[in-house]
Parts: C-alpha cells; structure tokens; sequence
C-alpha cells in the first residue's frame, strides 16, 4: 500500500511537469497588431464652403479598418454669423479615390448644435466629407447647404487574416526534416469559410509547400479567431537569421469575396522551456523522495 501511494504521488508530479511543458512550449508569440485601435481619436476643425458660414469639429480625423467594420462619426456645429439659422440636416458624404461621391449617410442630431452616425466601411471609400443643409430666418431664398472644407482620409484593410506567427523547427523530431507551424487570425467581421498559406521555402519535392488549414463552410473561422496548421519540410530546411520567406494567403469569406496576397515572414524558434521551470520541478521531486524517505524511517523505528 505505502509503494503505491509513493507511486502515485511520483506519477503525478510527473505529469504535472509534462503539461507544464507542453503549455509552455505551445505558447505562440502575439502579433502586435492584433491590440491595435482602428480609429485615430483626433479631431479636426474645419470652416464650411462655399460661404465659410461654420466651423465643424469631426472625428475621427482619420479611418483605418477593416470591410463591414463599423465607425462612429461626430460633428459638432459653430456658427460664424450673426443671425439666426436653422440646422435642418447633417449628412456624411462618402467618396472613391477619383473623387466621385458613391453614397451619403444622415446624421442623427444629438442636440441642436452637433450630431452623428455609425457607419458600416463597404471597402471602396477614399474620404469622407461633412453637409450641412440649413435656413435663414427671414430669407426668401430657402434651404442652402455647406460643406466642411476638409477631406477625412479612410483607408480599408484590404487584408483579411494576420499572420500570428511562423514557428520552426518544431516537434516532434523528423529525420526528414524540420517541422513549421504556421498561425493565422482572422482580423475582418466576416467568418472565413477557406483558408490556404503557400511558403516559398526549398524541400525535396519543391521550391513550395502548402499549408491547408481546418477551414470549411461547415466549420468556418471566425472573426477574431486564430487557426494553426503544422508541415514538416521533407528535405528541405530554412535560416533563422533575419531570412524572409514569401508567404501567399488564399482566403474565402463567407460572403464569396477571395483575397491573395503576399506577406514576407520570418520563421522563428518557439520559445523554449524557462531554466526555472525546470529548477522548480527539480526541487519539487527533491522533497517528494526526502518525504518518503522520512516516512519509511518511521515505518521501520
């Protein structure tokens, strides 16, 4: 009975020192993109066109984001005459690259003098600008409408999936060759539905090999979610000195929308084992064995 109490605790430790490896050795670098704020918090102040009748305050200064990403836009209103006027619309007009309009969006006014809108990015925006459609008191002449005089960039991430990591050589151990997992997120709002990576790296059979994930309609990957895929590189191998590889991404997204593109990655070491992990489980089994050395002592006296 005392043996295999002794055996069991002995047992335990061991596995606890195995999971503890494995976690630690599992655990992949985090892109430091994947914490970034879309959207520039700042404001800028513009005067009207063509009359110069007021001065709007809009945020963002500046949209970064991804298709089917939503951006709240505000403005807030100051006059610049001395008479009475009557706001009766705010719209956020949205153009293309050649400066044509392609839609615009009203603004829910918040109070009398500032307003704003959620607007969805559909991925062929360029800028944005701001309308103000007003009246006059006592003039004949009806409704007029100004435009902020300033353009407000957009620029849409034409790039689905982020690239988390490139780890190798990673185990288990191939006579073959080296092993390379890749990791790949899905950064859009849109599930992925296909997902292909093809790394130019020399093998035996190639100067390519391809890394085809666990992505199908029926098992999709979804926003914000990360899937990893692992090839050993049968004859072949790789430099882990600053070398760059080209790596092309196929994604399909659940809409049917396809993206390729090509990133230059880098293929590094996973992080090893800390040398104090391995000291605490050392000095762990030292008190187990002192423990049972003690209590067979007792046993025995």
């Amino acid at each position: 009975m005392f043996k295999r109490q002794v055996c069991v605790i002995v047992a335990s430790i061991l596995l606890t020192a195995t999971l503890l490896a494995v976690t630690v050795s599992g655990c992949h670098p985090v892109s430091a993109s994947q914490d970034q704020e879309h959207i520039s918090p700042t404001h800028i102040k513009t005067e009207t066109i063509p009359l110069g009748y007021f001065e709007l305050t809009v945020s963002p200064a500046e949209v970064c984001a991804n298709v089917g990403e939503h951006i709240e836009i505000r403005c807030s209103i100051y006059c610049l005459i001395n008479t009475v006027v009557e706001i009766s619309s705010v719209d956020v007009l949205l153009f293309d690259s050649y400066g044509s309009m392609i839609r615009e969006q009203a603004m829910t006014k918040d109070s009398y003098w500032s307003a704003n809108t959620t607007y969805t990015i559909v991925g062929d925006e360029a800028y944005y600008q701001i309308k103000l459609n007003f009246s006059i008191r006592d003039d004949p002449s009806g409704e007029h409408s100004e435009y902020g005089a300033h353009s407000f960039p957009i620029a849409v991430n034409q790039e689905p999936i982020e690239v988390v990591s490139v780890l190798g050589p990673v185990g288990p151990v191939n006579p073959g060759g080296p092993g390379v997992e890749i990791t790949l997120k899905n950064v859009w709002v849109e599930p992925v539905i296909y997902l292909t990576a093809t790394l130019e790296v020399y093998t035996a059979l190639g100067t390519s090999v391809d890394f085809v994930f666990d992505v199908t309609p029926s098992n999709p990957l979804q926003p914000n979610r990360s899937t990893s895929d692992r090839l050993f590189l049968i004859g072949g191998g790789f430099a882990s000195d600053n070398v760059s590889y080209p790596l092309t991404i196929n994604a399909t997204l659940q809409n049917g929308a396809n993206f390729v593109y090509t990133k230059l990655v880098q293929i590094v070491e996973p992080p090893r084992i800390p040398i104090w992990v391995w000291v605490v489980i050392a000095i762990g089994m030292l008190v187990i064995v002192v423990i049972v050395l003690r209590r067979r002592r007792a046993v025995k006296s």
